[in-house]
């Protein structure tokens, strides 16, 4: 009886353990890649122009959002979350090409839909599926699942990165 339960703990534990995994993988990495796209893309000195030019945004941002933007000059994009960086490339036009099935569509990126929009659209899906969630257990195979794709993405973002770079 006391190894079942024993068992149990650890199955326990180590879904929560791939749980925490998963969540630094979206706050940290798919965070600093969305940031690098910005950095090369847009540069801060422009931003809150840009962002005060655009009417979608001069009229949806939050305060807190305003004022993530206002200090960006001693930051750079490191206080912008998933969701902010994500509003400001959808709505920012220059910054990437739309997804292939548009921002939002209620059908994500295909498997073989590639793009950088595209990829950016996954983030965001990712990151809201895993926000909304109910518990805070991962299976091994989601968090395989899931972190191929990060790689995918990654190596994706990569060779953008060094063609913006030439």
């Amino acid at each position: 009886m006391a190894t079942a339960s024993c068992s149990s703990l650890a199955s326990t534990s180590s879904l929560r353990t791939n749980y925490a995994r998963f969540r630094h993988a979206i706050q940290f990495e798919l965070s600093n890649i969305l940031r690098e796209l910005l950095l090369i893309k847009e540069p801060t000195n422009l931003l809150e122009g840009h962002v005060r030019n655009n009417n979608f945004l001069k009229k949806n941002l939050r305060q807190r959002e305003w004022n993530i933007i206002k200090n960006i000059g001693s930051n750079l994009y490191q206080d912008f979350d998933v969701s902010l960086m994500y509003k400001i490339i959808r709505n920012l036009n220059s910054i990437v090409q739309s997804p292939t099935k548009g921002w939002d569509n209620p059908t994500g990126p295909s498997v073989s839909e590639i793009t950088i929009g595209d990829d950016i659209e996954r983030i965001n899906r990712i990151r809201n599926d895993f926000a909304h969630r109910g518990n805070t257990k991962v299976i091994e195979s989601e968090l395989a699942n899931n972190f191929a794709i990060f790689k995918k993405i990654a190596m994706r973002f990569e060779v953008t990165e060094s063609l913006c770079h030439k």
